[in-house]
């Protein structure tokens, strides 16, 4: 099953998700917007941020990359596919990504 996880749509986060894929909807999500060095006592946890300051071409493929890192690392239970990005028009500095990905089945 593949899902999109839309970042420029914000997400409201629960304690207790009702379905598995809205686990891994927040998973993805948190992970996204959790910089690496952020969290105490877990500071390998997040996205690298290397790509910040960048020129937007750079940005972007260094991004892809440590976006396909991190969710290798951290959520496993899915394979990235695809990454896109968005940008709001009152902030059209900020790129918003757009993951698609599928959910790995049990066993794999």
């Amino acid at each position: 099953m593949t899902i999109t996880v839309d970042c420029s749509k914000g997400m409201r986060l629960s304690l207790k998700p009702q379905t598995y894929i809205q686990e891994i909807e927040q998973s993805i999500y948190v992970l996204l917007m959790t910089p690496r060095g952020e969290v105490p006592c877990y500071r390998e946890f997040g996205v690298d941020s290397d790509y910040l300051h960048r020129p937007i071409n750079v940005a972007k493929a260094l991004y892809v990359s440590a976006v396909a890192d991190a969710i290798r690392e951290f959520v496993p239970e899915v394979i990235l596919q695809k990454v896109t990005f968005t940008v709001k028009p009152l902030e059209p500095d900020k790129l918003y990504p757009i993951l698609e990905v599928t959910i790995r089945e049990q066993g794999d």
